[in-house]
């Protein structure tokens, strides 16, 4: 059998070679000029929108401008809130500090009065004119060199918030309380008042202390007023008892060391309340002082201790040796033999011996003319030219002189005249302390 071969079966001896051959379809060639002609058009088309027309570009420069503009004028107008804050801030602080120098004055003017009043106070209290009263109330000192301080705020710069604390991991129940709703904690702490109504708030107590202490002065005055009236009253009514006229005697200048210039002490009633009650006051304390003095320097003291028990009084009697009518021109006071017989009022010895039917006898000149006369003393215990006190021991009691028995013969002159003693004996009644 022949053997016949094919064109693709023949190979050269010299060697194999391999080639393959890929066919494309028309559709794959049609899709992919498509596709690049469209990618060519879009990418042309979008170049020549950018180069030719800039509106885009143009937008979002603009917006980007206004934006810029906006922060611009936000920043601006925070600036005109920081500088209109400031300038309310000094304004406020201007106003404070005028306050603060007009409490400063107010309170200097308080101090000054306090220090009148509490002088007036001891004087009239130490002159028993007066009973005690509450001192004027102190009030916290003010000096325009310092800062107001007000919960430790020395300025009006606003305070920043503070960080909010954590709420709790565990609210409070509702009720668990007292019984009582409990709030939800958000961990916010209340607003803080402003530092200027902080500082307000304080001058504002630091005013009221001021206008209560002021008050308490005046009517301080008012109690001084009354209570000089009623001593001016009982001084008046008990010294009508003597007869003399107590507008028209004056009291000697007391032996002491006291003194210096005068310089009277000026008031303008019209200056306020507490001048108008102090000059008010003045006429009164030198009223009130001058029959203060001039009660001091009558004989309104008793000779002797205990009740008065006259055995003779002043002006007519029967005499005791001749039984006929006489003068008696003193009281006769019953003693033992011994017992201490005492000044009635300040003054000088002028006489201290034996004088006739007087006895031991004992006078002493005061003031305004008039005298006593101490007599039947057994014995004598001053001197000629001495200075005594009321209720200085004179002598004792005894019998010397025309005396039928022990006793005490007092007597009370003016300019030489013999006047009843015991009027002055019942004026001193009257001013003697209760009890």
């Amino acid at each position: 059998m022949k053997r016949t071969s094919s064109p693709a079966s023949t190979l050269p001896v010299s060697g194999l070679v391999t080639r393959k051959t890929y066919a494309v379809g028309r559709a794959t060639a049609l899709f992919g000029l498509a596709w690049l002609a469209t990618t060519t058009a879009g990418c042309g088309g979008a170049i020549w929108y950018v180069l030719s027309k800039d509106d885009l570009a143009a937008r979002l420069i603009a917006r980007e401008t206004s934006r810029q503009y906006a922060y611009e004028d936000r920043i601006a107008s925070l600036r005109a809130d920081i500088d209109r804050l400031a300038s309310k801030a000094l304004l406020e602080q201007d106003t404070v500090e005028s306050r603060v120098d007009e409490l400063a004055t107010r309170q200097a003017e308080l101090e000054s009065r306090h220090s009148l009043v509490a002088a007036l106070t001891d004087t009239l209290q130490s002159g028993g004119l007066m009973p005690a009263a509450k001192p004027a109330m102190r009030v916290r000192s003010i000096k325009p060199e310092e800062p107001v301080r007000a919960s430790g705020v020395t300025s009006f710069a606003p305070i920043m918030p503070t960080k909010p604390t954590p709420a709790p991991d565990t609210p409070p129940l509702r009720g668990a309380e007292g019984g009582r709703p409990a709030p939800w904690q958000s961990g916010e702490a209340a607003p803080a008042p402003a530092p200027a109504q902080r500082v307000a708030a304080v001058l504002d107590r630091l005013e009221t202390a001021i206008a209560t202490t002021s008050a308490e002065q005046i009517e301080t005055l008012k109690e001084m007023d009354q209570s000089l009236a009623a001593s001016q009253k009982h001084l008046r009514a008990a010294l009508a008892e003597t007869g003399l006229d107590i507008n028209h005697i004056n009291p000697v200048a007391s032996a002491g060391g006291t003194g210096g210039p005068f310089v009277p002490f000026k008031v303008d009633p019209s200056a306020g309340p507490f001048e108008a009650s102090l000059s008010a006051l003045q006429p009164r304390i030198a009223a009130v002082f001058r029959l203060r003095s001039l009660s001091e320097q009558l004989p309104l003291a008793r000779p002797m201790a205990g009740e008065a028990d006259f055995t003779s009084n002043f002006g007519y009697r029967v005499d005791p040796f001749t039984r006929a009518p006489a003068m008696h021109t003193g009281v006769d006071f019953r003693g033992e033999t011994g017992a201490p017989i005492r000044a009635t009022a300040p003054g000088k010895v002028v006489t201290a011996e034996y004088s006739g039917g007087y006895g031991n006898m004992v006078e002493i000149e005061h003031a305004n003319g008039i005298t006593t006369r101490y007599a039947h003393m057994s014995a004598m215990q001053v001197s000629v030219g001495q200075m005594v006190k009321t209720g200085q021991q004179l002598g004792r009691v005894g019998s010397t002189g025309r005396s039928t028995g022990p006793h005490l013969h007092y007597e009370t002159r003016i300019d030489d005249e013999p006047v009843d003693p015991t009027r002055f004996l019942r004026a001193g009644a009257k001013l003697a302390p209760a009890g």
